[in-house]
């Protein structure tokens, strides 16, 4: 039987540690293939990171049809090199591709590597099972230049199909979990009890934030948001619960509540059935929150909603409005406020540092503001604030590019470009640099977030907890008063992390 093999790479800390959710963009992508008659075999290197040779060989026949992997921006970078590069050295005929978020959005210098032969921009299940039936050799096989989303050498040039203007439908019964039913139990996050489902109750997003990819993702579709129909979501929320134990769910949404009467009707119908999972949501924008009320609140928090993952930002108001983000400083106080009288949801705060005009007094804005979320609500949490990445076709990119930033041409270059990274723009100072750099650190433990999660009971845990608790007031210390000086706690910082990259 013919096959091919989906890789999940490495991730950097974020993605290997703290957060190890299902691999759903591989579990997606082989959905339409499988319906092909065509064997899925998958591997996912973040359970086993130095054993991914001895997984991959073994899968590697004269049946199978090609190699994908799914690559993020960072970390992911590097080990797919690492493997696409083995591969052709052991199978040089061995077709590989590359599909996800990097490549949909960064895929030409892709190109420059002689290891990948295919890049697939934008949802993957339909191109890659139309690749693998051309690769088949089946009669009605459509030609590469049909096969909407794909990208291929034809000599000494790239030809680009553009990808489909719509969304990718995947009905739940048809995602292949038992691709990775032996290995449910190591995923999860910050070594939590629960097992951990992440789904969508919603596709795209209408909002216009001038950072993000979904806009550009999704300019030249008629419709950029719908929600699915609420008795699917809980169809879904059903099945993984009856059928692999599934404890609690991770809606991973670009943004949930667009509509606060559809999750209400999700949360009902989960309720009504007498569905016992917990809930998180991974979207939600502040000026949403404005419009839920106590009641609302409460109602999430009664149906199991223990976490909100909210998009705060900045604490400086001109950077809000660059970012297009929709909402004033003072409704992100209100909205903690708010939240702080429903303490059974955590408030979990995103955050994004070093956009193009970005000044030490925006830095300081936003410190303050982390600080006073934290004051005002004793449940809240702080995210590692990001670093911004330029990103082709949003609305900041040309303002990057106005400030001297340069697209990385090599793909090794873009490794560094994430959360964590030694990535520097061309517009930080010697100053802000270090201010980042500071905060990023004390984010992890200015908010007791490692006492407020379920982390389970593990030494490692016991031991990152008490590590946590003599280091959080030098923490909130620099914080609060912006004393970047003597970080010398980053080298230790930069040891840890750097062993998951």
């Amino acid at each position: 039987m013919k096959n091919i093999i989906l890789i999940y790479p490495k991730m950097g800390m974020a993605g290997s540690v703290l957060v190890r959710h299902l691999p759903l963009s591989v579990l997606y992508a082989a959905v339409d293939t499988i319906k092909c008659g065509i064997r899925v075999d998958v591997v996912d290197v973040r359970l086993s990171p130095s054993a991914w040779r001895e997984q991959i060989a073994p899968l590697v026949t004269s049946d199978t049809l090609l190699v994908g992997l799914s690559v993020m921006t960072g970390p992911p970078i590097k080990n797919a090199l690492e493997i696409s590069r083995w591969l052709k050295s052991e199978h040089p005929d061995l077709p590989v591709a590359w599909g996800g978020p990097h490549t949909t959005f960064n895929a030409v210098e892709v190109f420059d590597e002689a290891s990948v032969d295919f890049v697939i921009k934008g949802y993957g299940s339909l191109p890659l099972s139309r690749l693998a039936r051309r690769l088949r050799g089946d009669a009605d096989a459509p030609a590469l230049d049909a096969i909407p989303g794909l990208m291929y050498r034809e000599g000494s040039e790239v030809r680009e199909v553009p990808p489909e203007a719509s969304f990718e439908t995947i009905d739940y019964r048809d995602i292949p979990y038992h691709l990775v039913e032996k290995d449910l139990d190591q995923y999860g996050q910050l070594d939590s009890s629960e097992r951990i489902f992440p789904m969508y109750s919603a596709l795209g997003c209408p909002y216009r934030c001038a950072f993000c990819s979904s806009p550009a993702q999704y300019r030249d579709m008629a419709q950029k948001y719908r929600h699915l129909p609420a008795a699917h979501v809980a169809d879904h929320v059903e099945f993984v619960h009856r059928h692999y134990g599934a404890t609690y769910i991770y809606f991973i949404d670009d943004d949930s509540f667009v509509s606060l009467e559809h999750v209400e009707q999700v949360i009902d119908e989960i309720q009504r059935r007498g569905i016992k999972v917990g809930l998180g949501f991974r979207g939600a924008r502040i000026n949403e929150i404005v419009r839920m009320s106590d009641a609302y609140l409460t109602k999430l928090a009664q149906a199991g909603t223990n976490i909100l993952h909210i998009g705060a930002e900045s604490g400086s108001q001109r950077m809000l409005d660059l970012m297009h983000k929709d909402c004033t400083v003072e409704q992100i106080v209100e909205v903690n406020r708010k939240l702080a009288r429903h303490p059974e949801i955590k408030a979990a705060y995103n955050w994004l540092v070093g956009i193009p005009g970005e000044t030490m007094e925006d830095l300081r804005l936003t410190r303050e503001l982390m600080m006073r979320l934290i004051d005002d609500n004793p449940s809240a949490l702080i995210f590692i604030p990001n670093k911004y990445r330029p990103l082709p076709g949003t609305e900041l990119y040309a303002l990057a590019e106005q400030s001297g930033y340069r697209k990385p041409r090599r793909l090794e270059e873009w490794v560094e470009v994430e959360a964590e990274g030694d990535y520097t723009p061309p517009w930080y100072s010697e100053q802000q640099e270090r201010e980042i750099r500071m905060i990023q650190i004390c984010s992890y433990f200015i908010d007791g977030k490692i006492n407020k999660v379920d982390t389970g009971n593990t030494l490692k845990f016991r031991i990152t907890r008490l590590l946590a608790l003599f280091y959080a007031p030098l923490a909130r210390l620099r914080v609060r008063h912006g004393i970047s000086a003597l970080l010398l706690e980053s080298t230790a910082f930069n040891f840890f992390t750097s062993r998951f990259r």
